[in-house]
């Protein structure tokens, strides 16, 4: 009877059982969409790609733009570079010994004197061996019997040279410049001198200059260049002589 009784009523339970479960477990059903719905979905997926698209049109449009123009430039920078003239150093002289020991001047432009040079004085056309002392101020010219006297109103002074190898003196006129007193290094007293000036060439130089007049006639040389002619136009060579060379004698216009 027991397994009759469950057999007949095992369905009904099972029945109610389903009829009593929450719709919130039941899967939810699509809703239907209609065909205008589905054509405005589509048309506003359309707009967008074709807006993306065309975004990405453009920049690659301004990219490329970009890198022709960066491009040509080159191309023109290349240009002028190979059009360019091609200039070849020049080559270095490299200085002999032979022109090391010819050279008589500075590379500012001043002149290189020895202990003795050859001048030569405008005023009686001749040459002279001079000695370079730096030690003495003021440069110095053998004059004898010096005499002094006016003319026009104005100082002058006659005297006489003596050159080597001419028996007969040289006689000079010119202005008388001032007077200066020289104290010789072996002597107390003080001598007074007149200065003259003359032109004097030496080397490729020529410069009005101011000699002290005394008997310099036991000296072994007429003509002493002191400090104040040598400043700013020359530096000495003591270990060198005759650095500059015999004088070429100027032409008449150029004389005094």
């Amino acid at each position: 009877m027991t397994k009759v009784a469950t057999s007949l009523f095992l369905p009904l339970l099972l029945t109610a059982c389903v009829s009593q479960t929450s719709p919130m477990d039941a899967l939810p059903q699509p809703q239907p969409i209609t065909e205008p719905e589905l054509s405005a979905s589509l048309s506003g997926l359309e707009t967008r790609l074709l807006g993306t698209m065309s975004e990405q049109n453009q920049q690659l449009s301004n990219n490329h733009h970009a890198f022709m123009a960066a491009l040509q430039q080159d191309i023109r920078n290349l240009k002028k570079q190979i059009n360019r003239p091609v200039i070849a150093p020049q080559p270095v002289a490299t200085p002999t010994k032979t022109t090391e020991v010819t050279k008589n001047e500075t590379t500012d432009g001043k002149l290189v004197v020895g202990e003795t040079e050859q001048v030569w004085l405008d005023i009686v056309n001749d040459s002279f061996a001079a000695r370079i002392d730096t030690g003495a101020t003021t440069s110095s010219l053998s004059a004898q019997d010096i005499t002094v006297f006016e003319r026009d109103g104005k100082p002058w002074v006659s005297f006489n040279m003596a050159h080597e190898g001419v028996d007969e003196k040289l006689q000079v006129e010119t202005r008388l410049v001032r007077y200066v007193r020289i104290r010789q290094a072996s002597a107390e007293d003080i001598e007074r001198r007149p200065v003259v000036e003359l032109t004097m060439r030496l080397g490729r130089l020529a410069e009005k200059t101011e000699f002290t007049l005394t008997d310099r006639s036991q000296m072994t040389y007429s003509v002493l260049l002191g400090r104040e002619f040598l400043k700013d136009i020359a530096v000495v060579d003591i270990a060198r002589q005759n650095v500059q060379g015999k004088p070429k004698r100027p032409t008449p216009a150029t004389s005094e």
